[in-house]
């Protein structure tokens, strides 16, 4: 299965909608460095974003790759009260663009 990168994904940013950003249930994210200092240095133990993260992260040659999980990004997000974007993370990453674009918001799921 495929691996996305911050540059496979911003390689195909337009001045348009970057629809490209949202991964669907299963696809995998091969944090940058600076993610990566983000996740391990700053939020985690602090905003269920990193919990929902280190849950859905295995550690490979390569770095952390990420499992995309839309609902339960979306309820992580919505827990650290800042749906659709993830606290402390810059707007110019690919991860806060896929998490911006990914999250499925709980409250559309509730009946």
């Amino acid at each position: 299965m495929k691996i996305h990168t911050s540059h496979s994904l911003k390689s195909q940013d337009s001045n348009d909608e970057n629809y490209h950003y949202q991964l669907i249930d299963g696809e995998k994210y091969l944090l940058t460095d600076g993610e990566t200092d983000w996740l391990f240095n700053w939020v985690k133990g602090k905003y269920e974003i990193a919990s929902h993260l280190i849950e859905n992260i295995v550690e490979t040659d390569k770095g952390y790759v990420y499992t995309m999980q839309s609902l339960e990004l979306g309820e992580a997000l919505e827990q650290d009260q800042m749906f659709p974007k993830a606290v402390m993370l810059s707007d110019d990453s690919a991860l806060q663009a896929i998490f911006f674009y990914s999250a499925c918001e709980p409250a559309f799921f509730q009946f």
